[in-house]
């Protein structure tokens, strides 16, 4: 049973799943790329790691372990150690990770294309929104092409151009690397149903159709969001009107509908 809503379901955003949802969004992703894409390229999987230190005020200190030994015969004790002249104690660092889609060409082993999916501490001001904006730099400096998904109604929007377009819900951009400064921009409403996107490969390829709305219908069954989503609150952010409305009634109408038992697949 695919969601009820023909775009982004909002309640993901706001049920605790996100992590979640992004995780296998990208699996569906990378699945639909390779069923599509010509032999010279493969689309895979990496993942963004970066590190968070915390600031002299807000370090987390670790408790101090106590050391010790196993013998032969199963007994604990203490490891002989050579005493220092003095001690730290060491900040704990956290480190994070982001999943991404990356299309690579298998001849030359070179990253062609990235295809990114926005989390929310991407729109959040930290140190994850600086570091995606220098890896987005990054990928348009070094000629990558770069596909940006922002699926999530909250947070603050990444710098696009000046003066920003307004965006009703969601936007996906594409980036073909020869076209630089301009990119594709689809604007995408609460009821604008996901759009085919078209992935770009090396200048002269033909284009991958990329078919979103399946990739998402597939996720929201193998996941069983119809039944871990909670569409008995409202979602965070709250609907604007008339759009509210429109999902309440959207939502009662499915809850009369018998369940179709035939899962979701991307074709």
């Amino acid at each position: 049973m695919p969601s009820p809503f023909p775009g982004m379901d909002p309640y993901i955003e706001s049920s605790g799943v996100w992590a979640d949802f992004h995780s296998n969004l990208v699996v569906a992703i990378q699945g639909a790329l390779n069923a599509r894409l010509p032999a010279r390229y493969a689309a895979g999987i990496e993942l963004h790691v970066w590190i968070h230190e915390p600031d002299a005020e807000t370090q987390t200190q670790l408790p101090a372990p106590d050391v010790h030994v196993a013998d032969q015969r199963g007994r604990v004790g203490t490891v002989p150690t050579v005493a220092a002249p003095g001690t730290i104690i060491l900040p704990f660092v956290r480190s994070e990770g982001r999943r991404f889609v990356k299309i690579v060409d298998q001849d030359g082993q070179r990253i062609v294309t990235a295809i990114e999916i926005l989390s929310p501490s991407n729109k959040a001001a930290g140190p994850d929104r600086e570091a995606y904006l220098a890896k987005r730099s990054e990928y348009l400096g070094a000629g990558v092409n770069l596909v940006e998904f922002d699926l999530l109604r909250g947070g603050t929007r990444l710098p696009l151009e000046d003066p920003p377009p307004a965006i009703p819900d969601y936007y996906i951009m594409v980036c073909r690397a020869w076209e630089l400064p301009r990119a594709g921009f689809w604007k995408l409403g609460l009821r604008d149903p996901l759009p085919d996107i078209p992935v770009p490969l090396d200048w002269g390829e033909a284009e991958v159709v990329l078919p979103l709305r399946s990739c998402v219908d597939h996720v929201y069954d193998a996941a069983r969001y119809a039944t871990r989503l909670r569409y008995d609150r409202p979602p965070t952010p709250r609907l604007r009107e008339p759009d509210a409305t429109w999902a309440r009634e959207l939502l009662a109408a499915r809850s009369t509908t018998p369940p179709n038992a035939t899962q979701g697949e991307i074709p």
